[in-house]
C-alpha cells in the first residue's frame, strides 16, 4: 500500500470515528441509540473466528491461534505464536508431525461446541 492511500485511509477512519464520537454524544438516550443502529450499512457474520489459546504468558508468552471455519464447522489453521517480553507475537513454524499432535489437541478441546452454537 503506498503512502498516499495510507494517508487517504487514515483520513477517512478519522472522520468516521469523529462521526462516532458526534452520535455518542447525543443527550436523548433513544435517538443516540437509533442513530448508532443506523449508521453502518451491514452486520456480516464472519465465515471465520479466530480463537487465542492462551499457554502461558509473561516472558515468554505462547499461543495457539486457531481459525475456526463457521460454513464447514472444522478446524481451518492452528499457529503457534511467541511472544517476549515487549515483542510482538510471532508464528512459530512446525513439523508435520507436531501439527497432527496440536490438530489432535485442540480437538480435544472440543472447540466446534462452544462456538459454533453461538453462530
Amino acid at each position: 500500500m503506498d503512502n498516499k492511500t495510507k494517508e487517504q485511509g487514515q483520513e477517512y477512519s478519522n472522520n468516521v470515528i469523529g462521526s462516532m464520537k458526534d452520535i455518542l454524544n447525543i443527550k436523548d438516550e433513544d435517538q443516540r441509540q437509533e442513530e448508532i443502529f443506523n449508521y453502518g450499512l451491514s452486520i456480516e457474520k464472519s465465515k471465520e473466528i479466530t480463537i487465542n489459546y492462551l499457554i502461558s504468558w509473561g516472558g515468554p508468552a505462547y499461543r495457539l491461534q486457531i481459525v475456526l471455519d463457521t460454513e464447514q464447522q472444522e478446524i481451518k489453521s492452528i499457529t503457534p505464536q511467541y511472544q517476549d517480553w515487549g515483542t510482538y507475537w510471532t508464528k512459530i513454524k512446525t513439523t508435520e508431525e507436531q501439527e497432527k499432535i496440536l490438530k489432535e489437541f485442540v480437538s480435544n478441546l472440543q472447540l466446534e461446541e462452544e462456538y459454533y452454537n453461538i453462530i
